[in-house]
């Protein structure tokens, strides 16, 4: 049997890599991509982009506290087919925080979910100018409303927590 010629190799060679480069494209084209909605199979990723009220309430482990409700303003920003969304609380000074411009001021991080016709909103919330640790609130929105409810927790201590709700919230 006679040996290819280096120009015969060469040719089969790069033919192999042309095949192997178009079989990776045709994978690459029909694998879908999920989503924008985190994963949630047939469901559209809801967006909340705008500035609402809301408040929240403070459970049973603020002794003094609890039952009191504080109100804020919160400012959601969501890029288009995005679950991700960050934004600003201004809310009211109630002892904890750093008191600036007469409000305490927070900044969010969090998703945007929807599923089965609810909005499901997760964040957490950093204060400014404060040493006060990290809280998360996890609420959703049902069908057709506009009272997104829920409960803000600290994640180290989960049990001082209490009620939250965002109200005329609007799902685009």
């Amino acid at each position: 049997m006679k040996t290819p010629s280096p120009a015969i190799l060469f040719t089969f060679q790069r033919w192999q890599v042309l095949m192997l480069q178009a079989a990776a494209l045709v994978v690459l084209a029909s694998c879908t991509l999920p989503a924008g909605n985190g994963g949630l199979s047939g469901a559209s990723t809801p967006n909340v982009q705008g500035i609402y009220q809301g408040s929240y309430t403070y459970g049973s482990a603020y002794q003094k506290l609890a039952g009191q409700t504080v109100t804020f303003e919160i400012s959601l920003q969501q890029a288009r087919g995005s679950s991700k969304i960050k934004g600003v609380i201004k809310e009211t000074y109630t002892g904890f925080g750093t008191l600036k411009d007469g409000f305490v001021w927070a900044d969010i991080t969090g998703t945007c979910e929807g599923e089965g016709g609810y909005t499901h909103l997760q964040f957490t919330k950093i204060y400014r100018h404060s040493k006060e640790p990290p809280v998360a609130y996890r609420g959703s929105l049902p069908p057709n409303s506009g009272l997104l409810a829920g409960t803000w927790y600290f994640p180290d201590k989960p049990s001082d927590s209490g009620m939250f709700q965002i109200s005329n919230i609007h799902v685009q």
